[in-house]
């Protein structure tokens, strides 16, 4: 609906031509359709869209305030049936704002997906790992660092202290990015571009107070959905190389190796007839595979979307690995925190005001502090979960700024 370049077109209808039931009616319907196709085009909404969603919701709502003019509240026999009139039109209206706040709530990312595309990805998961829908640029990774003491320290702040010490950047034309404290009283020092991480490590090897080596990064994952059975799964990267010109040159070129783009591991799908598989691949061939968003496989065009690593065990609520992995010997309920059984068999499931997340629970008993616990241990309103998420987004190379 709207235009490539961003721009917002104009709406079909507006308030101004509401001069009775009839054309209101009218309005209402060209507004609300134009509505529906705006939140349904396309994978995801565009910010052009999104602004033409809300012009087009806040033309309803005056439209139903024009029509209350135009229906006049007398003192005549016939005030209680005009009354009644705007009661039922503006119910309508009602009606329609809502319908617009759940087609647009449909298409609003989750927290995980906000702070994804704030570093420039979209990383909504399951709590098993998961897709991860495509943004309309692809995204960019931030070039980091792990800055470690030199000595023994014992707090956090100790290791910002001795890497202020050890570089200044007050005659350089950059500074860090972010300066983030992980485990281990180690620091994680974000920049924009790769020369500004470089730059930093060269006046760093000359430190005798602190260590600095680049961020191990992890390689992001695809995932192709609905591939025919009759395919073999140990062909697909040699298919996709071969059918798709624009990744040959990215997995079989000259400089390229077995590790460029290969299968980690397949999964199910909803038609017995199909399977879907995950790929781990390059920055380049991840950026370039979701850029075109199908790639051909022997007779079919496949369909391609991020995957993410995360991962949250549903044994034991702790991340990075599954249940059929799990050595844990506690086994919460994700509802409300019990350790006597787990969700399936919680007695207070469809109770809502018995919600508690073991995680919080847990980190306010360690760490002495006050989050709030009212969500489930899977949900994403869960600050664990999110920040979590948030360190995989970190460990994933998908590719750097120039």
């Amino acid at each position: 609906m709207a235009p490539s370049q961003g721009e917002v077109p104009p709406l079909p209808a507006s308030a101004e031509e509401v001069k009775d039931s009839d054309t209101l009616v009218q309005v209402l319907n060209k507004l609300t359709s134009c509505i529906t196709t705006a939140v349904n085009e396309g994978k995801s909404v565009t910010a052009a869209n999104k602004r033409l969603i809300s012009l087009a919701a806040e033309e309803i709502r005056r439209a139903g305030r024009v029509f209350t003019h135009l229906v006049p509240a007398s003192s005549t026999s016939s005030s209680a049936s005009n009354s009644e009139l705007k009661e039922e039109i503006l119910a309508c209206v009602r009606e329609e704002i809502a319908g617009v706040k759940k087609l647009v709530t449909a298409n609003r990312p989750t927290y995980a997906q906000a702070a994804a595309v704030a570093r420039g990805a979209s990383m909504s998961t399951s709590s098993a790992g998961g897709l991860a829908p495509r943004t309309a640029t692809p995204p960019t990774s931030k070039p980091a660092i792990i800055v470690t003491a030199a000595k023994e320290i014992k707090t956090r702040q100790e290791a910002v202290e001795l890497f202020r010490k050890s570089i200044s950047y007050r005659n350089s034309t950059y500074a860090p990015v972010r300066v983030q404290p992980v485990s281990n009283n180690k620091l994680r020092v974000e920049f924009d571009n790769i020369s500004q991480r470089d730059d930093t490590l060269t006046r760093l090897e000359k430190s005798k107070d602190v260590k600095a080596e680049p961020v191990r990064m992890l390689k992001p994952m695809v995932i192709l959905k609905g591939i025919s059975k009759d395919v073999p799964s140990e062909d697909l990267v040699k298919l996709i190389s071969t059918q798709n010109p624009e990744l040959s040159h990215l997995i079989d070129g000259e400089g390229c190796d077995d590790e460029s783009f290969r299968l980690r591991f397949k999964r199910g799908n909803r038609n017995s007839n199909l399977y879907n598989a995950v790929f781990l691949a390059e920055a380049k061939v991840y950026r370039k595979i979701l850029d075109l968003g199908r790639v051909c496989v022997d007779h079919q065009r496949i369909t391609v979307d991020s995957f993410s690593p995360f991962l949250q065990c549903h044994k034991c609520l702790q991340f990075g690995h599954m249940k059929s992995k799990c050595t844990a010997t506690e086994s919460p309920c994700s509802h409300c925190a019990s350790t006597d059984h787990q969700v399936d068999n919680c007695p207070v499931k469809n109770n809502p005001n018995s919600v508690k997340c073991y995680n919080c629970l847990s980190h306010n008993a360690r760490f002495k502090s006050n989050q709030d616990c009212k969500h489930t241990a899977n949900s994403d309103k869960c600050p664990r979960l999110r920040a979590m998420k948030d360190k995989i987004i970190q460990r994933v190379d998908y590719g750097f700024t120039p």
